[in-house]
Parts: C-alpha cells; sequence; structure tokens
C-alpha cells in the first residue's frame, strides 16, 4: 500500500485538490482520476490510501453521481470538509482584463459567475473541468481568452490572476467526504450517514424517521435516488447527528433495521466546524 495519497476527480489544480490540501496539508501525495469512479478503484487497488468526493454544494446541490459510487462500493467515510470555493479570473502572463473578450471553465462555475461575466462584458464557454480549462489555456495561449478556476490552478500553472472572488454569491462552498478502507476513531460531535430502502407500503418512510425523532437524533440532510432495478421506488441518503457507536443511535440503527428492506451505514465520522459566511477575495472594478 502506498503511504498517504489521495485520490480526487479533476486535474490537478481543482478545487477537489485544494480541498485535500486545506484537510491533509499542502505536502500531501494526490491522484487526479477522470470520474468519481476511478477515486474508488484507486483505494480498492492500492494506488491511494484516501479519496476526495465533493457530495454537496451550497449552490447548486448534491452531487448526484457521488452517491450512486457510494452505494456501489463499501468505503468507509473518515470526514466530512466543508470548502468554500473562491472563483478566480486568470489568463497567461501579460494580459490584462481589458484584453479579455471569452472565459472558458466547467458549466458550473460559469454559471455561478454568470452575473460578474455579464456586467464585464465576457463570452462564457463551456469546458470539462476548471482545472483542465486553466492547464490548456495555459499550454496553447489564445488571444483574447481566460479561464476560470482556482487560486491553486493558476500557481500550477502559471498563469496570471485578473480577479479574485468573481462569484456571485459569496456564500459558496462544497462539502466533501473523505474516504477509506477502515473507520476513523470516535471524535464528538459526530455525524452518521445511512443509505437505505424502505418496503413499497403507507408510512414506510414515517416509520423510518421516527425512530430517529423518537430518540432526539436530528437529522441533517435526506436525499432520495431512484432505484435503477425497481422502476418507481427509491433509495433514500440520510445523515444524523450522532455516532454509531452511541447507545441511542444503534437503538435508532437496530429500529430502521427492522423497518427497511437494505440498510447500509456510511459511515460515522467528525462533524465539519460551523462557518460563516466569508467575504469576497477582492472588490472587483
Amino acid at each position: 500500500m502506498i503511504e498517504h495519497v489521495v485520490a480526487f476527480q479533476g486535474e490537478l489544480g481543482a478545487y477537489s485538490n485544494q480541498a485535500i490540501y486545506q484537510h491533509f496539508g499542502p505536502e500531501t501525495n494526490v491522484l487526479p482520476c477522470e470520474s468519481f469512479a476511478g477515486i474508488f478503484d484507486a483505494i480498492h487497488h492500492g494506488r491511494a490510501t484516501h479519496g476526495m468526493l465533493p457530495v454537496e454544494n451550497s449552490l447548486a446541490g448534491t452531487v448526484i453521481p457521488a452517491y450512486d459510487e457510494l452505494i456501489d462500493h463499501d468505503l468507509r467515510i473518515q470526514a466530512e470538509l466543508i470548502f468554500r470555493v473562491s472563483h478566480c479570473l486568470m489568463a497567461p502572463p501579460g494580459a490584462s482584463l481589458k484584453d479579455i473578450q471569452r472565459v472558458r471553465s466547467h458549466p458550473q462555475a460559469l454559471a455561478q459567475c454568470a452575473g460578474t461575466l455579464r456586467r464585464l462584458g465576457l463570452e462564457p464557454v463551456n469546458y470539462y473541468d476548471t482545472a483542465g480549462a486553466a492547464r490548456d489555456l495555459a499550454a496553447q495561449p489564445e488571444p483574447h481568452t481566460a479561464a476560470i478556476a482556482s487560486r491553486l490552478a493558476a500557481g500550477i500553472y502559471g498563469l496570471d490572476i485578473l480577479l479574485t472572488g468573481i462569484e456571485d454569491e459569496s456564500f459558496n462552498y462544497t462539502r466533501f467526504f473523505v474516504l477509506g478502507t477502515t473507520a476513523p476513531p470516535r471524535h464528538d460531535p459526530s455525524k452518521t450517514s445511512i443509505i437505505f430502502t424502505t418496503r413499497h407500503v403507507p408510512g414506510a418512510l414515517y416509520h423510518v424517521l421516527g425512530e430517529l425523532a423518537g430518540r432526539g437524533i436530528n437529522l441533517t440532510k435526506i436525499e432520495s435516488r431512484p432505484r435503477r432495478n425497481r422502476p418507481w421506488h427509491y433509495r433514500f441518503f440520510v445523515d444524523f447527528d450522532g455516532h454509531e457507536d452511541a447507545p441511542h443511535v444503534q437503538a435508532a440503527l437496530l429500529g430502521i433495521r427492522k423497518q427497511t428492506s437494505f440498510l447500509k451505514v456510511l459511515g460515522s465520522y467528525p462533524a465539519a466546524l460551523p462557518f460563516a459566511e466569508n467575504p469576497k477575495e477582492e472588490a472587483l472594478p
């Protein structure tokens, strides 16, 4: 097993890469993967010890493909990370803001900066990845073209940052799961994440959630996904406060198991610290 290598989806300089450095430290070895499935594959085959998986964004909502992979694999959630996303406008050295006419980036990043781009009169151009847009622009500069990506990507690929904090909403956070093969030591306050399916009968979900409510357990997230092998039947993803080793949580999980046709505990992990809304890094002109 390679020591302490963290896999992520995207190119070097992606926001997931930056989240790894925030959580593990800037000297951490990283392994870029083409897909979310590649993260799980790298850990299962010993190429990585951990994975950094984005599961939710405060503006765009749940990252559905990430949850699909959690269904199909047996890794444990070891931690959650709340990461502040701050978009930078960057261009090859020597370019100035007045020269820029078009901006390349991932469609989600462009959407999060749409108001700023309109105000600056810049044309958005869809690209497969934020860091990929930065890397390719550095390798093959195009006149009047910039990219939107992370500050880390600008440093890796030698691009000049023209503006920082260009997202329209400052309250832009992504929640990540840190994945591994083992359960982390208990550290309270904790959260627990589970997946379950219910029988297709009246009140099934009500009775499952009642196992939590009746024991004073706070529900922090619930999401439903269609079951691929059963049309119009659903899997439910639930996060709640508490550790699976706590007696009242154990009792709730036992009750849920009796109420469901399938239950999978994804892990109990330290709850991320509360965060406050951060100001933009730099005022726009």
